[in-house]
């Protein structure tokens, strides 16, 4: 042997799987059966179906609270910045809450399908917002929606009629077998 066949060898390698514990030995599972198989297909196109569905509700419902977040967001934005300009600082709050907003619709759809079709999503460690949060945005967008068909003139009622009307509702007569379910 000359000196270029012996360098150019492989050196040796330690192989960690020795050194450690025994692997334990798994047994062969079968091959699923043609019956597993079938049913596994039609509970995987079910799901897409249903996915599919949950996705076109959320196209519509989304985009309902998307633009008044998004108006609330900017809004929110540009006042910051009009403020931070006379501090000498920099918006980064209102900023991120302005990206969090642009993001919110296309989120919805990727989160939807990230957790439908993933086995290992990660469970969401944040702490729940409340209740009073959904009830804020609920609100908020029928304010913004209500302002917005009353300019283009589909709504011709005010906020007024609107909570007379709600409350002219015989809603005892309505819920009367409920009502009388429980005592009341």
């Amino acid at each position: 042997m000359d000196a270029t066949t012996s360098t150019q060898a492989t050196p040796p390698t330690l192989s960690y799987r020795s050194l450690g514990e025994p692997e334990e030995v798994k047994e062969k599972e079968p091959a699923p059966s043609r019956v597993v198989k079938t049913t596994n297909r039609i509970l995987q196109a079910l799901t897409w179906g249903i996915l599919a569905i949950v996705l076109l509700v959320w196209a519509v419902v989304g985009a309902i609270f998307w633009i008044p977040l998004l108006l609330r967001a900017m809004l929110r934005f540009s006042i910051s910045l009009i403020e931070a300009m006379f501090m000498g600082q920099r918006p980064t709050q209102a900023a991120k809450i302005l990206r969090n907003a642009v993001g919110f619709y296309r989120g919805g759809f990727v989160v939807a399908v990230e957790v439908v079709t993933r086995e290992d999503v990660p469970e969401d460690r944040r702490q729940p917002q409340g209740e009073s949060r959904l009830f804020f945005e609920v609100f908020w967008a029928a304010l913004i929606w209500y302002l917005f068909f009353l300019w283009i003139g589909w709504i011709q009622t005010s906020p007024l009629d609107v909570w007379y009307w709600f409350v002219s509702i015989p809603w005892r007569e309505a819920f009367a077998a409920v009502l009388e379910r429980f005592g009341l």
